[in-house]
């Protein structure tokens, strides 16, 4: 930047060129050199010069200019391959040393404060291993994000409100079992929830409440199941390391007024009119509008706002559809002093994007990647065991919980380790699985490959790479030797320096991640450093009492290794663990 800049000031590039990108990315092979530039090409148009000659000024303003360059290639129609002298890159060791924890942390978001909310499924049942990819990528997200200097309150949405069909039909279910338990006569409401879960929800609420509920209506079932499920579901995510800052109760907004007060809001503004919904046209099921014909409701006029159509803001009964409650909750949210919402949804959700931004649009906000409220779709996840799709579900038909993915991935991989350490294993095996591709793509999650102990299982190739150098540690400070050194130009092997380029990219993956979500970087990232690690160690004895001064700087180069690893494991939401 500071060579360019020069050769604007003195004329030699115009000053349009400041607006063309100026990146620097690793080469594609090692013999390029350390790091390659293409800005001579990027810029050519508005120098209106050839690219190899805009390249061959900043190769000569560069080398005249900078000490850290041992040459300068110009390569193809215009690449610059930069050479540092290996003390340009080894001089950063002590850095990375006193950042510590802090290594993959930068100030890129300023204190904006996000909200991100993730998983949010209803309170009828527990956290499903298809839900499971959502909680991972969405708390990945915001571990990223507040390593970007972003200010993150991570939130979960209880749909709770007494207006929902779905909790209606969970709170009848769980009756039904009740009563059946008590003797008491009853009836199995039709397209209500069977399973173990259920049955299981109606003996815990037989156990808390004893035998005189039976009568109770469905209204007291309602609350009184859904506070059992959400206690479920909260330890559920917190056996996969997920916490959120706010559980948010949707019926909390209908109690205050809230919801009333927007929809207010919106037909004063002129957003929402009443109308008859003509014959022939038909609401959506899933939002159990039930629009009678002829009768009026409260429509919202989404279609203005780039919906497929106008939506149901209040039902002809006089009831509020499912979008009042969401239109309430984005206003909530910008009220309690948000600037960006992120909502992250599952597969089956694309749905919801248009009416959701509509509704956004209508409250006089943004919408959309650069907008104030974004939703972030994650794909499919295909759980495969001996090559073949394995169907995820327990007996008689049963959803499969993420805690028991958690519990038997653990207990396969360390069968005879107690319970928390199978549990911190197949939380471990579990996130970073889930993780290893985009949020974007499907997902194949290999359950044999999950649970092998050997280095063709990523997770357990990267812990072992940080298990590793603790052992060198520890073995460097038996021998008196601890991490601090007075010459680290000593640092001078293409494993060495490779590994410092590669620990010092964290950063700047983190600042990737933040672009456009990808946080699965992050696995490549950790699988990255675990192996250019293994090089190093395979090439270059870290303890050799007959050259001091390297041991000193070889051992304070593990130590940054290992803040590496560390570093990208708590962003990842996996342990670190010291020995395997």
């Amino acid at each position: 930047e500071s060579a360019v800049k020069a050769l604007v000031d003195s004329g030699s590039l115009p000053a349009e060129v400041l607006e063309a990108p100026l990146e620097v990315s690793d080469t594609k092979t090692p013999e390029h050199g350390d790091f390659a530039c293409n800005f001579a090409l990027v810029a050519t148009k508005k120098a209106g010069m050839p690219p190899r000659a805009i390249g061959e000024m900043l190769r000569g303003q560069l080398l005249s200019n900078s000490e850290i360059f041992r040459e300068i290639d110009l390569a193809g129609p215009g690449f610059l391959n930069l050479k540092l002298k290996p003390e340009a890159i080894s001089q950063y060791v002590p850095r990375v040393l006193a950042a510590g924890d802090d290594l993959g942390k930068t100030d890129l978001g300023h204190g904006e404060k996000w909200n991100v909310e993730f998983v949010s499924v209803n309170p009828n049942g527990p956290i499903t291993v298809g839900s499971g990819r959502g909680a991972a990528f969405g708390d990945a997200l915001c571990r990223v994000l507040d390593a970007a200097g972003y200010c993150v309150g991570r939130e979960y949405y209880i749909n709770d409100g007494l207006n929902s069909q779905q909790m209606r039909l969970f709170a009848q279910s769980v009756r039904h079992y009740y009563r059946e338990a008590l003797g008491l006569p009853t009836e199995f409401p039709e397209k209500g929830y069977r399973g173990e879960y259920v049955a299981d929800v109606s003996r815990a609420l037989l156990d808390r409440a004893g035998q005189s509920h039976g009568d109770e209506p469905t209204d007291w079932f309602q609350k009184a199941s859904q506070d059992l499920m959400i206690d479920r579901q909260r330890g559920d995510l917190e056996a996969a390391r997920v916490v959120f800052d706010t559980w948010f109760s949707e019926q909390s907004m209908h109690d205050s007024g809230h919801v009333a007060q927007q929809i207010d809001r919106l037909k004063e503004k002129g957003e929402a009119y009443y109308g008859v919904r003509p014959e022939g046209v038909e609401t959506d099921a899933d939002e159990q509008e039930e629009v009678s014909v002829g009768k009026e409701a409260l429509w919202l006029r989404s279609s203005s706002y780039g919906d497929d159509k106008d939506r149901v803001l209040v039902r002809s009964d006089g009831r509020p559809a499912y979008i009042a409650a969401d239109v309430a909750y984005l206003q909530n949210k910008f009220d309690r002093g948000f600037q960006k919402l992120k909502l992250i949804l599952g597969p089956d959700h694309h749905g919801y994007i248009g009416r959701m931004y509509a509704a956004c649009r209508s409250l006089g906000h943004t919408a959309g990647h650069e907008g104030e409220f974004e939703i972030i779709i994650y794909q499919v996840v295909r759980f495969v065991k001996d090559g073949k799709p394995a169907p995820m579900r327990k007996r008689d038909g049963n959803i499969y919980e993420l805690r028991d993915l958690i519990s038997e991935l653990g207990a396969a991989s360390a069968p005879d380790a107690p319970l928390a350490e199978q549990m911190r294993i197949g939380a471990d095996v579990t996130r970073f699985f889930y993780l290893m591709r985009s949020h974007e793509t499907h997902m194949d999650f290999d359950i044999d490959l999950a649970t092998k102990q050997s280095d063709e299982n990523p997770v357990f190739y990267a812990q072992y790479a940080h298990a590793r150098i603790c052992s060198v540690l520890s073995k460097a400070a038996e021998a008196g030797i601890t991490p601090g050194a007075d010459n680290y130009s000593l640092l001078t092997h293409e494993r060495e320096l490779g590994l410092i380029k590669k620990i010092l990219d964290l950063p700047f993956e983190v600042g990737r991640c933040v672009a456009d979500y990808g946080v699965h970087r992050l696995t490549t990232y950790a699988t990255e450093l675990a192996r250019t690690y293994h090089h190093f160690y395979d090439q270059c004895r870290v303890i050799q009492p007959e050259e001091p001064e390297l041991t000193k700087a070889r051992v304070s180069l593990c130590e940054a290794a290992r803040i590496g690893l560390a570093a990208t494991f708590s962003l990842l939401g996996i342990s670190a663990p010291e020995r395997m």
